[in-house]
């Protein structure tokens, strides 16, 4: 619909709309939550004035009396809104939440404090005009696992940290960091990258590393080795499905590293980066890695520092 431009506004934004209610009430039903997410703006307008008429709350949300009679009979039949008497006018009713809906609507703060730190994750994102940051949102929203980062930012235990272990594996490790260095560094991509995603078996296992992946429901989305180098480990291709980002997953995956490094009597742990690559740095820093001003030479061209950091006790 792109391709109509202006002419086709309304139903790309409700084509929008529609994926995600549909993605809303998948996170709903996943938290066992017993709310339809179509009913939202009217459960918030009671929950934030009290008891309002039919109309009253037609007016507060800018809707048809029709459409929210319809919304207001079914959630009557779902116990989710009970009648009282208008204290102004006893001829007439207004409508509030039931106690049941009361205990819902407590349940679903966090889910909804989720769902809008996700919404602000895809527009922040977008620049330009209205229609390009709609095309932007349609093209990131729409092919994206909306509903997973939502939960992932509820239940970040659901992250499953493995170490490799088959064929299979040894070919999402080589997918995972392709897709990273093809994001970040298309035109340096060197030989002991290739050594290295081609036979992690070899290349790192087989000369005493580990390599480690991080699963979401079955789904592979991070990756990294360790390799022993002198009294410590390098960890390299930390890589963070582009989908999953600004989850704080590479953050889980590093704090992982240096944990199966002490457990394996590492007493430090260094990597490479480059300067360019600032969220990541400042992620390192945060972790206690320091600049080792000292290396001049890399195991790659790309890579122009050196992190270290000396391990004594619990990360």
């Amino acid at each position: 619909m792109e391709q109509f431009g202006v002419l086709s506004l309304g139903s790309r934004l409700k084509r929008l709309s529609d994926f995600l209610y549909s993605e809303v009430q998948s996170v709903y039903l996943a938290e066992s939550l017993m709310i339809s997410s179509t009913y939202f703006p009217i459960l918030r307008l009671l929950q934030q004035q009290g008891a309002l008429s039919v109309m009253q709350i037609a007016e507060g949300l800018g809707l048809s009396h029709p459409a929210v009679s319809k919304q207001v009979s079914k959630m009557l039949k779902e116990t989710l809104l009970v009648k009282i008497p208008d204290q102004q006018d006893q001829r007439r009713s207004a409508i509030c939440l039931s106690e049941f809906c009361c205990q819902e609507m407590v349940k679903v703060e966090p889910v909804l404090e989720a769902i809008g730190k996700e919404l602000e994750y895809y527009l922040d994102a977008q620049t330009g005009s209205f229609l390009t940051q709609l095309s932007g949102l349609e093209s990131q929203l729409l092919n994206g696992p909306y509903a997973m980062r939502v939960i992932l930012r509820l239940h970040p235990e659901k992250v499953d940290i493995q170490s490799l272990s088959s064929k299979t594996d040894c070919l999402v490790f080589k997918q995972l960091n392709k897709a990273w260095l093809q994001r970040f560094f298309p035109n340096d991509i060197y030989e002991r990258d290739h050594r290295i995603l081609n036979d992690p078996y070899n290349e790192i296992i087989e000369q005493g590393g580990i390599v480690r992946l991080a699963f979401v429901d079955g789904k592979p989305i991070a990756s990294y080795y360790l390799m022993p180098s002198g009294n410590g480990f390098e960890i390299g291709k930390l890589a963070v499905d582009e989908r999953f980002s600004r989850l704080g997953i590479g953050e889980r995956m590093l704090k992982d590293a240096l944990n199966q490094v002490i457990e394996m009597g590492g007493q430090c742990v260094y990597l490479e980066s480059h300067t360019s690559l600032v969220p990541a740095l400042n992620l390192y820093q945060k972790l206690g890695f320091t600049i080792d001003e000292s290396c001049v030479v890399f195991s790659v061209p790309r890579a122009n520092l050196r992190m270290t950091k000396q391990l004594g006790g619990e990360v």
